[in-house]
C-alpha cells in the first residue's frame, strides 16, 4: 500500500504508532492487510499533510464531519 500511496515504509510505520492511521490485522504470513478504506485514508493524510495540517489534528478532522478543520481544509483544497 505504501508504494500505492506514494509513501514510504517508514511514513507508513510512523502514521502508525502516531494513531492517525490504524494497523490492519496480520494475515497468516505476517503481512499486514490493508484494504481501500485504509488507503483512502491515508491518501487524505497525506493530502491534509500537504497542506499543513499537523498529524496530531487530524483524528479531529478525521472524527468530526463538521469540523472547523474540515471545513478550513476544503476551503484551502
Amino acid at each position: 500500500m505504501a508504494r500505492l500511496a506514494g509513501v514510504t515504509v517508514r511514513t507508513l510505520r510512523h502514521y502508525h504508532q502516531v494513531q492517525v492511521l490504524a494497523e490492519p490485522p496480520r494475515t497468516s504470513n505476517g503481512y499486514r492487510e490493508y484494504t481501500i478504506r485504509d488507503l483512502v485514508r491515508l491518501l487524505r493524510i497525506e493530502q491534509l499533510s500537504g497542506l499543513g495540517v499537523p498529524l496530531e489534528r487530524m483524528p479531529a478532522v478525521f472524527d468530526d464531519a463538521d469540523s472547523e478543520e474540515l471545513s478550513s481544509v476544503q476551503l484551502l483544497d
